[in-house]
């Protein structure tokens, strides 16, 4: 029989104690699940909370036994001593539809906790969207795909809509030649310094216009981002024009990602180029200098990000010598012409 859940709602920034008790239950699905079940860009906008035209809603599953006192509590409640049975973080901006990320204490599975809070996020009364029902809208992460996000989605009549691969290979096996890394002449390669975050903001923005998470990130969002125990400037490449009375725009950019906590695993975390610099080859050049600095610093495997339907981009990494590894699955309500399901 499941369980009756307490669902808290939790406008902007979580409180501290909140946001700690997020960490472990992620951290216990990690451990159970082998996968994060929350993306770098959705732990950024739960750190800051609203603003850049973006809203946040966590809702905190636990259970309905008074000890987590009434839905719908005041977020700043003492929260430091309930155990959540599960969690689901929806994050809105402006222009894209609300995107939705849900976990589960591995200890509580099929208790009923993630239909809960599935329904709950979908019948939230203020999601942006022009849908009557704005829960239409909603587009729900299954980092992994997981076998339990299929049967969640199944039962709450959601359908893939995106295929986000993961794609690996030992960093020996990708690292290419020496004279493949040569920047095409007027162009100029190195690494990140203080001054150029407005720059990059710019070019990710160009770069990626037309993708619904990348695109969208803010000044707080590369703050946020650098302060984080992973980033290291040496691994951010930028290209820059450098040619005679050039004013050094910036062309293209390449960082690079270790997590401390898996030092033999490094990451093409992104990979932009301007729309303007198509075609000069700098996406296989910033890809090389990447790839031979995660090598230099050890690593013995390399991961990368793609859609599955960028059939230019997976044929490219494909001929490079990586290998689809894993898959993350993205998940929207199955919604018929009238509107609803």
């Amino acid at each position: 029989m499941s369980t009756r859940w307490h669902l808290d709602i939790v406008r902007s920034r979580p409180t501290d104690a909140q946001l700690e008790q997020l960490g472990r239950l992620a951290g216990a699905a990690r451990a159970a699940d082998g996968h994060p079940p929350f993306s770098d860009q959705t732990l950024v906008s739960l750190r800051a909370g609203d603003g850049d035209g973006r809203r946040v809603t966590t809702l905190l599953a636990s259970d309905d036994d008074g000890t987590a006192g009434e839905a719908g509590r005041p977020q700043d409640a003492d929260a430091s001593t309930t155990t959540l049975a599960g969690a689901a973080v929806l994050v809105a901006d402006r222009d894209g539809a609300p995107l939705l990320e849900l976990v589960v204490d591995p200890a509580r599975r099929r208790d009923g906790a993630g239909s809960a809070l599935l329904r709950a996020a979908a019948d939230l009364p203020d999601l942006p969207g022009e849908a009557e029902n704005a829960g239409a809208d909603v587009r729900a992460w299954s980092h992994g795909d997981h076998p339990a996000g299929r049967v969640l989605a199944a039962e709450h009549g959601y359908a893939v809509v995106r295929e986000l691969w993961r794609m690996s290979a030992p960093v020996g096996d990708v690292v290419p030649d020496p004279a493949e890394i040569a920047p095409p002449e007027g162009v100029r390669l190195r690494s990140f310094r203080p001054g150029d975050e407005n720059a990059l903001l710019e070019l990710n923005r160009a770069a990626f216009a037309h993708h619904p998470e990348q695109g969208s990130l803010s000044a707080t969002d590369l703050t946020d981002l650098m302060a984080q125990p992973w980033f290291d400037a040496a691994g951010l490449f930028l290209a820059e024009r450098d040619t005679e009375g050039s004013d050094g725009a910036l062309l293209g950019f390449h960082w690079t990602k270790i997590d401390p906590a898996e030092p033999g695993e490094g990451e093409v975390y992104v990979l932009g180029v301007h729309p303007q610099a198509q075609g000069l080859g700098l996406g296989r050049v910033l890809t090389a200098v990447g790839l031979a600095h995660l090598r230099d610093r050890g690593v013995a495997t390399v991961t990368l990000y793609v859609d599955a339907d960028n059939t230019a981009a997976v044929r490219l990494y494909t001929g490079m010598g990586f290998t689809r590894a894993d898959v993350d699955v993205q998940y929207a309500p199955a919604v018929a012409p009238g509107g609803r399901q």
